[in-house]
Protein backbone atom coordinates (compact mmCIF):
# COMPACT_ATOMS: atom_id res chain seq x y z
CA UNK A 1 0.00 0.00 0.00
CA UNK A 2 1.34 3.51 -1.18
CA UNK A 3 0.88 6.08 1.44
CA UNK A 4 -0.03 9.61 -0.05
CA UNK A 5 0.04 13.29 1.76
CA UNK A 6 -2.32 14.42 -0.61
CA UNK A 7 -5.85 13.99 -2.19
CA UNK A 8 -5.81 11.12 -4.72
CA UNK A 9 -7.67 12.43 -7.87
CA UNK A 10 -8.84 9.80 -10.82
CA UNK A 11 -8.56 6.45 -8.93
CA UNK A 12 -10.37 3.46 -8.94
CA UNK A 13 -10.61 3.58 -4.64
CA UNK A 14 -9.28 6.23 -2.41
CA UNK A 15 -9.27 5.56 1.63
CA UNK A 16 -8.03 8.55 4.12
CA UNK A 17 -7.66 7.99 7.89
CA UNK A 18 -7.02 10.86 10.48
CA UNK A 19 -6.45 10.27 14.48
CA UNK A 20 -9.28 11.28 16.64
CA UNK A 21 -7.01 13.29 18.97
CA UNK A 22 -6.35 15.74 15.94
CA UNK A 23 -10.04 16.65 15.29
CA UNK A 24 -12.69 18.36 17.04
CA UNK A 25 -16.12 16.55 18.61
CA UNK A 26 -18.21 18.67 16.28
CA UNK A 27 -15.09 17.84 12.68
CA UNK A 28 -15.98 14.19 13.41
CA UNK A 29 -19.95 14.94 13.27
CA UNK A 30 -19.51 16.52 10.34
CA UNK A 31 -17.67 13.96 8.76
CA UNK A 32 -20.09 11.36 9.66
CA UNK A 33 -22.58 13.87 8.50
CA UNK A 34 -20.89 14.44 4.90
CA UNK A 35 -23.48 12.48 2.66
CA UNK A 36 -25.67 15.34 3.04
CA UNK A 37 -23.67 17.51 0.76
CA UNK A 38 -22.17 14.11 -0.60
CA UNK A 39 -25.20 12.70 -1.89
CA UNK A 40 -24.67 9.18 -3.81
CA UNK A 41 -21.64 10.15 -3.80
CA UNK A 42 -21.06 9.75 -0.20
CA UNK A 43 -17.82 7.95 1.43
CA UNK A 44 -17.76 4.74 3.93
CA UNK A 45 -16.92 6.65 6.62
CA UNK A 46 -15.70 3.72 9.73
CA UNK A 47 -15.29 5.33 13.55
CA UNK A 48 -12.69 3.19 15.57
CA UNK A 49 -11.36 3.70 18.89
CA UNK A 50 -8.80 6.11 18.11
CA UNK A 51 -9.69 7.13 14.01
CA UNK A 52 -12.13 8.46 11.84
CA UNK A 53 -11.63 6.10 8.63
CA UNK A 54 -13.23 6.76 5.44
CA UNK A 55 -13.20 4.80 1.74
CA UNK A 56 -14.64 4.70 -1.86
CA UNK A 57 -14.92 3.15 -4.71
CA UNK A 58 -14.93 6.26 -6.85
CA UNK A 59 -13.57 9.72 -6.21
CA UNK A 60 -16.41 11.41 -7.39
CA UNK A 61 -17.24 13.81 -3.94
CA UNK A 62 -14.18 15.43 -3.46
CA UNK A 63 -13.56 14.66 0.34
CA UNK A 64 -10.23 16.49 0.93
CA UNK A 65 -11.62 19.63 -0.23
CA UNK A 66 -14.79 19.19 2.14
CA UNK A 67 -12.23 18.29 5.26
CA UNK A 68 -10.18 21.34 4.65
CA UNK A 69 -13.15 23.27 4.28
CA UNK A 70 -14.59 22.01 8.07
CA UNK A 71 -10.99 22.93 9.38
CA UNK A 72 -8.74 19.82 9.10
CA UNK A 73 -5.59 20.56 8.29
CA UNK A 74 -3.92 18.05 5.67
CA UNK A 75 -0.94 17.20 7.56
CA UNK A 76 -2.81 15.37 9.44
CA UNK A 77 -5.07 13.71 6.84
CA UNK A 78 -3.10 9.92 5.80
CA UNK A 79 -4.40 9.13 1.75
CA UNK A 80 -4.04 6.02 -0.20
CA UNK A 81 -5.34 4.22 -3.17
CA UNK A 82 -5.39 0.78 -4.57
Amino acid sequence: MRIKSDFITNSSSSSFIIGLSDITAKQLKKIHNHAIRAGDDSWRIIETEDTVEGSCLMDNFDMGEYLENIGIPNKVIKWWHS
